[in-house]
């Protein structure tokens, strides 16, 4: 893999952001950089996870971290109990009837195809109703234009499965997969049901899916999705950037707690001295020292 590229960093932001107002890009910033730690984080569980899972001892495994033993344990033994938990509380999660009407309408369209569903089929499925359909509405994908892409993307396809019988697939024909994904991803953020608009998120998420696939072809613009998604999937304890008191939280930068009120981001909080050095630093410097 390549090394990160600060100016694609920086466009990502200024996308997310929408806006010259620094404040508003700072923001931006902030949630970028703790989306990305999460996601490092995440991917370094998953392998000590699966290395656990294959018998690998934490002394090997601190050895390849650069830690010893009693570090790694510590630091990874926890998590992987609570990535159980998350697997439970998924199993468990109630599902919308909504997203079950749009399911159902993913189902017949994978019948009429006589193939097992594909993520392609959820996606018409999707637009069935919904906010989910309303994030795929503005951004001009429909039901015609879903089936036209498919049908010239997706070669069907026959595989044998694993009772030695055979099937028919058109695309990738995992839409139990990508539900189970999409239970993750609600039960991860806290949520107690599972609903459209997790799912759209996850399909738009998997750049593999044959459902990407087809969003991909019809020019659809993936960030502003996400953005749109943004506040229906964000974990509960965030899901609105607030102010609020200061009471038993720190800036996450200098770590005052007694500088009056402090802005929540995704998993930080910043004082009004540090937002204000902020700005005083971005209007300092030449726009194009910042972008260029």
């Amino acid at each position: 893999m390549g090394e990160v590229n600060l100016q694609d960093l920086v466009t990502a932001v200024q996308q997310r952001a929408d806006s010259d107002d620094p404040l508003e890009l700072l923001a931006a910033a902030v949630a970028a950089a703790a989306e990305a730690s999460t996601a490092a984080d995440a991917l370094i569980e998953h392998y000590v996870g699966a290395a656990r899972a294959a018998g690998v001892s934490w002394t090997l495994i601190g050895e390849r971290l650069g830690v010893s033993k009693q570090a790694a344990r510590q630091k990874f033994a926890d998590r992987l109990q609570v990535d159980d938990q998350i697997a439970d509380a998924a199993e468990n999660l109630a599902m919308v009837p909504r997203l079950q009407a749009c399911l159902q309408v993913a189902q017949t369209a994978a019948d009429a195809d006589g193939s097992a569903a594909g993520t392609h089929h959820l996606l018409l499925g999707l637009l069935h109703g919904g906010v989910s359909a309303g994030v795929l509405d503005r951004l001009g994908v429909t039901r015609g234009k879903v089936r036209e892409a498919a049908a010239r993307l997706l070669e069907p396809a026959t595989i044998a499965t694993g009772d030695g019988t055979e099937r028919r697939v058109v695309g990738d024909g995992e839409a139990e997969q990508a539900i189970a994904a999409a239970r993750r991803l609600a039960a991860r953020r806290g949520h107690t049901q599972l609903r459209c608009e997790h799912l759209l998120f996850s399909l738009a998420t998997d750049p593999g899916s044959a459902a990407r696939r087809v969003l991909d072809d019809l020019g659809t613009d993936i960030p502003r999705l996400k953005k749109d998604l943004q506040e229906w999937v964000a974990p509960v304890q965030r899901r609105h950037r607030r102010i609020g008191k200061s009471t038993g939280r720190a800036c996450s930068f200098c770590g005052c707690t007694d500088l009056g009120p402090l802005v929540a981001g995704p998993g930080v909080w910043i004082c009004g001295n540090c937002a204000q050095t902020a700005i005083d630093i971005l209007r300092a410097e030449p726009r194009g020292a910042r972008t260029g």
